[in-house]
C-alpha cells in the first residue's frame, strides 16, 4: 500500500486535494449534505470563507508548533478592529503570500503560547514534539484516497504519540459532550493515517485544548478519547467511508446531486409525546 508524504503544499492546495479528511469525516456524521458542501469533490463547492477564529487559530497552531515559521508565513498590520475594511483589504495586498494578522491577535496568541509553556503536563508532552507534514494514503477498504494534516507526533521509548492542539471558547462542552465537535472520530481518522505512515499504531493520541478568551488563557485541559469510546469511533468513522465510497461512486456515475440531499426521501412531521399528552 503506497503511503505519498507531501513536504510542499500551500493550505489552498492541501484543501482542494480531491481525498477524504477528518473535517469531512465530521461532515459527514451530520449528515451527507454537510459532507458534499465541505468537499473537494464537489465541483461547486463554496470557496471557504475566511474568519477571524480561523486566523487566529493558525497563528497560535505557528506560535506553539512551528515558530520559525512564523515570520515567513504571517504579516503584523494596522487594519482596525474588523478585517471587513478598506485598510485590510491594502494589507492583503502588501504582503500576498502572508496571513495578515492585527498586532492584538499576534500578542494574545504569544500570551497563549506562554500559559501553555507554564502548564506542567501540556508543556511535558509537547517537549520533543515534531510537526507533521500532510501526507495522503489508500484507505485499505474503500480505496478512497484520504489525507490528513495532523499537529504534531513525537518518538517516546513506548512508541508514538500523536498531538493535536486546539483552541477553545467553550472546554467543558468538549470534554462532557465529545459528539459535539467528534474529536473522536478525528483522533480514529489521523490514527489510521499514521499506521499506514509509520506501520505501526500510535501509543496515544492527546488532545491538548486551550482556551481562546481573552482572560481564560491558562485554561487548558490535556485530554484522550475513552477506551469504548475510541472503539465507537473506529466502528462509525469505517461505517462513513463506507458510506461516501457508494455515494461518490453513484455520484460519479449519474451526476445526480440528490444523492447527497439533505432529505432524501419523505419525512413526516409528528407531534411530540409530550405536546400531544398535554
Amino acid at each position: 500500500m503506497q503511503t505519498k508524504q507531501i513536504t510542499k503544499m500551500t493550505d489552498d492546495e492541501y484543501f482542494a486535494l480531491k481525498a477524504i479528511s477528518a473535517s469531512q469525516i465530521k461532515q459527514y456524521d451530520r449528515g451527507a449534505y454537510w459532507f458534499w458542501k465541505s468537499t473537494p469533490f464537489n465541483p461547486n463547492k463554496a470557496p471557504e470563507a475566511e474568519t477571524d477564529a480561523l486566523i487566529f487559530g493558525k497563528l497560535c497552531h505557528a506560535f506553539i508548533l512551528e515558530p520559525d515559521r512564523l515570520s515567513q508565513d504571517f504579516a503584523v498590520a494596522d487594519f482596525g478592529a474588523s478585517r471587513k475594511n478598506k485598510k485590510y483589504e491594502e494589507a492583503k495586498a502588501q504582503y500576498p503570500n502572508k496571513t495578515v494578522v492585527s498586532k492584538d491577535e499576534w500578542n494574545h496568541a504569544r500570551l497563549m503560547l506562554d500559559n501553555l509553556q507554564r502548564h506542567p503536563l501540556a508543556s511535558i508532552i509537547l517537549d520533543g514534539a515534531t510537526a507533521e507534514m500532510p501526507y495522503v494514503w489508500t484507505d485499505p477498504n474503500t480505496g478512497l484516497k484520504c489525507k490528513m494534516k495532523c499537529d504534531a507526533i513525537k518518538r517516546t521509548k513506548n512508541g508514538l504519540i500523536v498531538i493535536d492542539y486546539k483552541t477553545s471558547s467553550d472546554i467543558e462542552g468538549i470534554l462532557n459532550w465529545p459528539q459535539k465537535l467528534q474529536y473522536p472520530l478525528q483522533s480514529d481518522f489521523y490514527c489510521r493515517g499514521i499506521k499506514e505512515k509509520y506501520g505501526e499504531e500510535p501509543v496515544e493520541f492527546v488532545f491538548i485544548i486551550q482556551s481562546n478568551k481573552e482572560d481564560e488563557k491558562d485554561i487548558i485541559a490535556v485530554a484522550n478519547v475513552e477506551y469504548e469510546t475510541s472503539q465507537v469511533a473506529h466502528q462509525i468513522v469505517d461505517h462513513h467511508l463506507w458510506e461516501i465510497n457508494e455515494k461518490l461512486t453513484a455520484w460519479n456515475e449519474t451526476r445526480d446531486n440528490s444523492i447527497f440531499a439533505a432529505y432524501p426521501n419523505r419525512v413526516e412531521m409528528r407531534y411530540s409525546n409530550w405536546y400531544m399528552e398535554r
